[in-house]
């Protein structure tokens, strides 16, 4: 937390448009949570006195439900991609102008790689966690709490199976930052490392061919590529699990739900319009869930 306030000198500019953006899109995933109540008004409704001119109403609330949803995240895009990049920019001119006044010693320690890479991946990964994890992170919160708070109003005995894998998904995510951490930042140094001896070869070409030290320069890159290829693949096999655990465990909670929702139908205690509206909530909370992982990871 310490390290994102760090930030708020370069963002406090242009705080106005990123609370908008991130009011916008907290606005339009909740459209979507809509989209279920006015398919149970269909089907306890429309569908069920076999009123075409009602169901042709319900299509057109959906499409213009739709269509709000899809403009108002389209909007937030626009709000906040000039400004971040106004952002990036000034966070950039900042470290250059540090890095000058900076004495030789320093530069003598750091590699010219390391320094390479941390003034422009590194910053641009800083402007895409501002444009899209944190505000994501904070749209579907917000989301996955309206969305249960939907859930237990139409059926709270629905709604405690879906919110029995909230637990092992915490601990689970909780998990997966601390070691993804660890080889993030390993990976990180590791594309420093290379940059370096991409730059060193490339700035001292003649004095590498004078001295006939190509051959040791392709050995060094080979070995430090495969060791970055190892660790890139250690984050993918932590990304696999995380993705595959928080897409499997809601599925199976939704199976559940499915079956004891159709045996209440079926026993007259719950309507089916009531039924699909849990169901279609329950899929439309799939993606904030499930992107926890990888908003995480970024």
């Amino acid at each position: 937390m310490r390290s994102l306030l760090r930030l708020w000198p370069y963002v406090r500019p242009v705080r106005v448009r990123l609370f908008t953006a991130a009011f916008v899109a907290i606005l339009a995933s909740c459209l979507s949570l809509v989209i279920p109540l006015v398919l149970k008004w269909m089907v306890d409704g429309p569908v069920a006195d076999r009123d075409p001119g009602g169901v042709w109403l319900g299509a057109l609330y959906l499409l213009l439900l739709g269509i709000a949803e899809a403009l108002l995240f389209g909007f937030r895009r626009w709000l906040v991609a000039r400004p971040l990049a106004g952002v990036e920019a000034a966070m950039r001119a900042d470290l250059f102008r540090h890095l000058q006044r900076l004495p030789v010693a320093f530069h003598d320690r750091w590699a010219s790689g390391q320094l390479l890479s941390r003034g422009t991946t590194d910053l641009m990964l800083l402007r895409m966690f501002l444009a899209f994890p944190l505000t994501f992170l904070v749209v579907n919160t917000a989301t996955i709490l309206v969305g249960f708070v939907l859930l237990f109003a139409q059926d709270w005995t629905l709604g405690l199976v879906l919110l029995a894998p909230a637990v092992p998904l915490i601990i689970l995510c909780s998990l997966f930052e601390t070691k993804y951490s660890v080889v993030a930042r390993r990976a990180q140094d590791q594309v420093g490392d290379l940059t370096t001896v991409v730059e060193e070869s490339v700035l001292g070409i003649r004095i590498v061919k004078g001295f006939g030290r190509h051959r040791s320069q392709a050995r060094a890159f080979k070995a430090l590529a495969h060791r970055l290829r190892d660790t890139e693949l250690g984050k993918a096999r932590l990304l696999a699990g995380i993705w595959a655990l928080i897409t499997a465990i809601p599925e199976l909670a939704i199976g559940a739900a499915l079956v004891l929702g159709t045996i209440q139908v079926a026993d007259g205690s719950l309507s089916a319009g009531t039924l699909v509206a849990f169901l279609s909530t329950a899929l439309a909370l799939r993606w904030p869930v499930e992107s926890i992982g990888f908003l995480l990871a970024m």
